[in-house]
C-alpha cells in the first residue's frame, strides 16, 4: 500500500462519517455560546450584588456614626430631651434607620441601618457609640491642672433613661 492510497482511504471515510457527524453536531455551538453569556451574566450580577452590599454596609457605618455622634452632641448641650429622636431624624436624613438607641450616662449606642438593593439581603447594619472623652485622659486637663484652672467646665446633663427605638 501506497502512502496515496492510504490517506485517499481515510479522507473517503471522513467524508462518509462527517455527513453523519456534522447532522449530529449542528447548533452545538449555538447553545455552547449560550451558556457562556448565562454564566458571565450571573458572574456579573453576583459581582454587582457583592458590590452594593459592600457600599451599603459603609453608609449605614457613616449613619451610625453621625446619629450617634449628633445624639451625644445634644445630649451634652442639653438641646433636646430625647436624644434619641434627634438620632433618628439624624438617619433619615442620610439614607437610614435606627434600629436601636440607648443613652447611657453620658455616652449615646446607636444601631442603624440601610436597605440594599440585593433580594436576599434586604439591610445592613452597624452600631456607634458616641460621647465625650473622659476629662481626666485629655492634655487639656493636665496642663490647667499645671496652671491651677479647671478644663472640665461646662454644662453636664442629667442622666436620662434609656430610650426606646425609633423608627
Amino acid at each position: 500500500m501506497g502512502r496515496h492510497s492510504v490517506a485517499g482511504a481515510v479522507r473517503a471515510g471522513l467524508r462518509r462519517m462527517g455527513g453523519r457527524l456534522g447532522a449530529r453536531d449542528a447548533g452545538s455551538a449555538t447553545m455552547a455560546g449560550v451558556a457562556l453569556v448565562c454564566a458571565a451574566a450571573l458572574l456579573l450580577g453576583l459581582i454587582a450584588a457583592g458590590g452594593n452590599i459592600v457600599l451599603r454596609r459603609g453608609q449605614a457605618r457613616t449613619v451610625a456614626d453621625l446619629a450617634a455622634v449628633g445624639a451625644a452632641q445634644a445630649l451634652w448641650y442639653g438641646e433636646t430631651e430625647t436624644p434619641c429622636v434627634l438620632a433618628g431624624h439624624i438617619a433619615s436624613a442620610n439614607g437610614g434607620a435606627i434600629e436601636s438607641c440607648m443613652v447611657d450616662g453620658d455616652d449615646v449606642q446607636v444601631r442603624a441601618r440601610v436597605a440594599t438593593q440585593v433580594p436576599f439581603v434586604r439591610h445592613v447594619t452597624a452600631q456607634a457609640r458616641a460621647g465625650p472623652r473622659p476629662c481626666a485622659a485629655t492634655e487639656a486637663v493636665q496642663h490647667a491642672q499645671a496652671t491651677g484652672h479647671s478644663a472640665c467646665t461646662g454644662p453636664r446633663p442629667r442622666p436620662i433613661r434609656v430610650m426606646q427605638p425609633v423608627f
